[in-house]
């Protein structure tokens, strides 16, 4: 008797699901995601207009917010390809991100002392808060960005 209600009780999932048990349930969480950052293109006019940056793909890896993925792969700057096009990167090597933080559309970022050191000129001050910015601001969950070194914005990104 229970092995007739079990059978029938098959035959009725098969013949409510067309025969098909696929999940009905999309991957609503991707582990890599591609995103811009932007980097100086001295073959584009990077070096006549400073605040001149492209946009070059990378795949970070899916996290809540893409801010914190999307600045590390900017740190870690442009590939031996890149250079050839023309590509080039105004920050400085090895700089770490302390803190990444994002309220109310604003992101947070400090540094350590290192993103400051031998930063002068205009044109390349420019660059770095131009390759920063845009990076950043075209993510959809960002929409201005506050850099500090040590936890303080004075001094930081003037010439």
């Amino acid at each position: 008797m229970y092995v007739l209600i079990g059978l029938a009780a098959v035959l009725w999932l098969i013949e409510s699901y067309g025969g098909s048990f696929r999940s009905n349930s999309a991957n609503a969480f991707e582990w890599e995601k591609s995103v811009n950052i932007y980097f100086g293109n001295s073959n584009k006019g990077s070096s006549e207009e400073c605040s001149k940056v492209f946009p070059v793909a990378r795949t970070i890896l899916n996290a809540e917010t893409f801010g914190p993925g999307a600045l590390e792969a900017l740190l870690n700057g442009v590939s031996e390809e890149e250079k050839t096009a023309g590509y080039f990167t105004s920050i400085n090597d090895g700089v770490l991100l302390r803190k990444f933080e994002i309220k109310d559309k604003i992101a947070y970022i400090d540094f350590d002392p290192s993103f400051n050191e031998g930063m002068g000129g205009s044109c390349r001050v420019t660059n770095v808060k131009s390759q920063i910015e845009n990076t950043l601001n075209n993510l959809p969950d960002i929409d201005s960005v506050i850099i500090s070194v040590d936890g303080k914005t004075e001094g930081v990104l003037e010439p």
